[in-house]
C-alpha cells in the first residue's frame, strides 16, 4: 500500500484569509466537510476552539482547514475523496498536490533497512569528513545531513520525532572512532572531527603486521 502526503487545494464560497468573518459561514462549511468524510466511512476527530476538525480512517488521517485538506493517506484514495468533495455546496476542491511517500514500517522493521545499508552510511560519513590536510577537521553537527539521505518518512512517526536514522548514524560515528577510521580533535571552534589519511590507517595495522 501506497501513502503519500497529500493537500487536496480548497477554495471557499464563504470569505475566509486568516480567519473566519462569520460564525455561520465557518459552521456551514464544517458542518458539511464533516457530512461529506463521515458519509464516505471516516472517523471524525472535531477540533477544539479554533483548530479545525481531523477525520482518520485507518492509518490515513486527514486535517480539514478550510484552505487545505491535508494529511497521509493512501494513493488510492485520492480519486474517490476528489469525487465525493464535488458534492459540497460550501465549497471546492481545485487542486491536489502529493508530495513525500511515508511508510508502513516498525521500528525493527526500519533499523532492518538501515542495517542493510550500513556499508554504504558509512562511506558517506568518511566521504563527508574527509578534510584536505591532517590538521583540519569538520566542525559542527554532520550527523543530521548523513542521516536525511538515508531516512524515511513512516506512518507511526509522522513527525520524525524519533529519530531512527540519526541515532543509527550516531552509532556508526562513534564506532569509526573507536576504529581510528575517525580522528576527533579540539579546536577553538569547538570539536572536530576528520576521516583518517592512509597513513594513519597503515600505522593501526602496522602492529598485526609486524605480528
Amino acid at each position: 500500500m501506497e501513502y503519500k502526503k497529500v493537500y487536496f487545494r480548497i477554495r471557499s464560497r464563504y470569505q475566509f484569509n486568516s480567519g473566519w468573518t462569520c460564525e455561520r459561514d465557518a459552521a456551514g462549511f464544517r458542518e458539511e466537510s464533516r457530512h461529506l468524510f463521515q458519509n464516505a466511512g471516516w472517523q471524525l476527530h472535531p477540533g477544539r476552539s479554533s483548530i479545525s476538525d481531523t477525520v482518520t480512517k485507518g492509518l490515513q488521517e486527514l486535517y480539514l482547514h478550510p484552505m487545505n485538506f491535508s494529511g497521509v493517506i493512501q494513493l488510492d484514495e485520492i480519486f474517490g475523496i476528489q469525487e465525493f468533495l464535488k458534492k459540497a455546496d460550501s465549497f471546492h476542491c481545485y487542486s491536489v498536490d502529493c508530495y513525500e511517500r511515508y511508510w508502513e514500517l516498525t521500528d525493527e522493521e526500519y533499523r532492518t533497512q538501515l542495517e542493510r545499508q550500513r556499508e554504504e552510511i558509512i562511506r558517506t560519513i568518511l566521504e563527508r569528513c574527509r578534510t584536505k590536510r591532517k590538521n583540519l577537521y569538520i566542525t559542527g553537527s554532520f550527523v543530521m545531513n548523513v542521516a536525511q539521505k538515508f531516512s524515511v518518512h513512516r506512518l507511526c512517526d509522522k513527525e520524525g520525532r524519533k529519530n531512527l536514522a540519526n541515532r543509527f548514524v550516531e552509532e556508526l560515528v562513534e564506532q569509526l572512532i573507536r576504529e581510528g577510521r575517525l580522528v576527533t580533535a579540539k579546536n577553538p571552534n569547538g570539536p572536530g572531527i576528520r576521516t583518517a589519511t592512509d597513513a594513519e590507517l597503515r600505522a593501526l595495522l602496522q602492529p598485526a603486521f609486524e605480528a
